[in-house]
Formats: C-alpha cells, structure tokens, sequence
C-alpha cells in the first residue's frame, strides 16, 4: 500500500487495500495476520464465569480445526453471542471459516485505514489553517463507507484441510478439485 500511496480519498484508500487483501495476499499472509488477533482472550477476560469455560473450551476446539485464532467483529462485551457464534463456526469446513476470518479481519484493517486518513486529515487541516493564519471550524464529519465486498460465501465440502492449500498463494490460485 506504502508505493501505491498517496491515495486521493478513503474510498480509494479501502478500495485498494480490499483488492490487495482478497485478491493479491497469499494465505499466509492472511494466517499471519489472523494470528496477530487476540480477540477471544479479550472476551474470556470480560467474560461471566459461567462462559469462561465454554469460550476456553470452544476457542481451543476452532484453533486446533482451523489453525488460527477465531477472529469476530462482534463486540467483546457480548461474550454470550460471542460464544454462540463460535460454536457455530466450529461446524464450517476450512474453506468456508478462511473467508469468513478474511471478512472479519479486513473489517479491523477498515477501521484502522479509517482512523490513519482521519487523523491525516486532521493535521493537514491544522497545517493549512496555521500557513493561512485563520480559524477554519471543524468541517470534517464523519461518513459511512459503502462495502464493495460481496456476501456471497462459497461452500465447498468438508474435505478440504490446510494441507491442501500452497500457502505462498491467492485463495483463487488454490481451488481445490
């Protein structure tokens, strides 16, 4: 993203970085990243007692199935629905659970871009109204960004392993027959 910058908005900014995630990355870079999410320590760490178990127990069961950590955008609060969303995942195959995480990482990645072209919008108006020498009101509102992405999921059956997978490639790179 470094040598493709400056962008000339967020759209364009989260447009670029949504091609480069789904379309350009190696799963591996996908499994690093995943892999860097400590979500679910969160929830067990705000968690009722009673689901602490349950949320121990089901994280273990999705990181030995799936070899990463369960990644959500579900609010860490929430640790009941949390847990139900887990113990559903638990039941995908690997293909369906690598879209889904890539979903919901990219969220992160999302709001993170969204903060970095905030915050530098922020200073270059700072900087034009100090050259200018005059008060400039705060003129930036926040806007929602309409998602590119599709909600299509591609189900494929529950063969499939992380064995299958040449991790130095696309997901498109690795169909599986």
């Amino acid at each position: 993203m470094q040598e493709a910058s400056p962008f000339s908005s967020l759209e364009h900014t989260i447009s670029f970085a949504r091609d480069l995630w789904f379309t350009k990355s190696p799963i591996r870079a996908w499994l690093d990243a995943f892999s860097a999410h400590s979500h679910i320590g969160t929830v067990i760490s705000r968690a009722p007692t009673e689901l602490i178990s349950d949320l121990c127990q089901f994280g273990a069961k999705y990181r030995k199935k799936f070899g990463f950590e369960f990644l959500t955008t579900t609010n860490a609060r929430h640790s009941h629905k949390i847990l139900e969303e887990i113990k559903a995942r638990c039941e995908n195959n690997l293909l369906v659970e690598l879209d889904i995480a890539a979903r919901e990482k990219f969220y992160f990645i999302e709001e993170g871009l969204t903060k970095i072209w905030e915050r530098i919008s922020q200073e270059e108006l700072q900087e034009k109204s100090e050259d200018l020498g005059e008060i400039v009101p705060d003129s930036l509102e926040e806007e929602l960004v309409p998602s590119n992405s599709s909600d299509e999921e591609v189900w494929i059956d529950d063969k499939a392993t992380m064995r299958n997978y040449d991790l130095n490639k696309t997901p498109d790179e690795n169909q599986i027959e």
